[in-house]
């Protein structure tokens, strides 16, 4: 399904290094679910994500979502597309990329 070698498992700062890759620092995303597990470092960032997400999608700029992302051991679920253009998109569930179109038209 991806042609992105993600690894296994696949670790938030995997998925951190390939929204930077493509997208700038100040780019929106729609975060609609997330189940990340904390790792290494400081958590702040990732656990007030998960918390404003129990309440209803959240918008989150590409720096904050992979400040959150770095050094957490592993993406369980993510489920996120980009605010400006809701065809591209990333959906990992179990573990695994379920959905992505990470490049523009």
């Amino acid at each position: 399904m991806s042609e992105i070698d993600w690894g296994f498992p696949i670790t938030g700062s995997r998925v951190a290094e390939e929204i930077l890759s493509k997208f700038s620092a100040n780019e929106v995303w729609e975060i609609s679910y997330m189940d990340i597990p904390s790792g290494t470092g400081d958590f702040t960032v990732l656990n007030d994500i998960r918390d404003r997400v129990a309440n209803g999608p959240v918008k989150v700029s590409s720096a904050d979502l992979c400040n959150a992302l770095a050094g957490a051991p592993q993406v369980w679920v993510l489920d996120m597309r980009l605010s400006s253009d809701d065809k591209v998109q990333l959906c990992i569930e179990d573990g695994e990329v379920f959905e992505m179109n990470l490049g523009r038209k």
